[in-house]
């Protein structure tokens, strides 16, 4: 019996950590219930995980979230965990949308 030996670029070994993270996931079926409203965790990861997957820096995440080219459905606020923001994980572009309304805190 033969062996095949390959060597794996790191990018690679990454890409299938976090297939399996997800297909784990998905097995467990945890999900994360918000006023009623059921996420799957699959779907959604931090900020800083964000980051680093897309190459993008925490404070232009902030700033496109305010802007809205990050969309309100994409974006979840959990208050019971200081008000950590979830994204949803999918690619996007600084395009626009229209402007978040923001509240005044008075």
């Amino acid at each position: 019996m033969e062996t095949l030996e390959r060597n794996f670029t790191v990018t690679e070994i990454e890409n299938n950590v976090l297939a399996m993270q997800q297909k784990l996931m998905q097995l467990t079926q945890s999900k994360l219930v918000i006023m009623g409203n059921e996420y799957h965790l699959w779907e959604w990861i931090t900020l800083s995980d964000y980051s680093k997957k897309y190459n993008i820096k925490i404070p232009r995440l902030l700033n496109w979230i305010v802007r809205g080219v990050i969309p309100n459905d994409s974006v979840i606020v959990v208050p019971e965990l200081n008000h950590l923001k979830l994204i949803k994980n999918q690619q996007y572009e600084a395009r626009s949308y229209p402007p978040r309304e923001v509240k005044n805190k008075h």
